[in-house]
């Protein structure tokens, strides 16, 4: 069998083809892993933030429901001590 010098480029020309298509498959594979990764980032960053917002959200409601709480109990005293000043007025302190 003889083997000339244009079977030897094409199958030089087939193997640089084969080569150079799993490299470039490689390099994209690559390119995409990084986006990948950044995005990924980018949103566990965002849920860190918003999760964070949440906390600090859910600690002033809290606050705020401990203060309306303590109105809720004064405004009792106050009421109860209105009604017991009433009743020794116009009642004559009868229960």
């Amino acid at each position: 069998m003889e083997i000339t010098v244009a079977l030897v480029i094409s199958i030089l020309s087939a193997v640089m083809t084969v080569v150079n298509f799993a490299t470039n498959r490689k390099d994209k594979a690559v390119k995409e892993a990084k986006e990948d990764a950044k995005e990924f980032d980018k949103e566990s960053s965002n849920q860190v933030l918003i999760d964070y917002r949440l906390t600090q959200v859910k600690i002033k409601l809290d606050k705020i429901l401990d203060i309306l709480d303590s109105y809720d109990k004064e405004i009792d005293a106050r009421v109860e001590k209105a009604l017991e000043q009433h009743i020794l007025l116009y009642h004559k302190g009868a229960k």
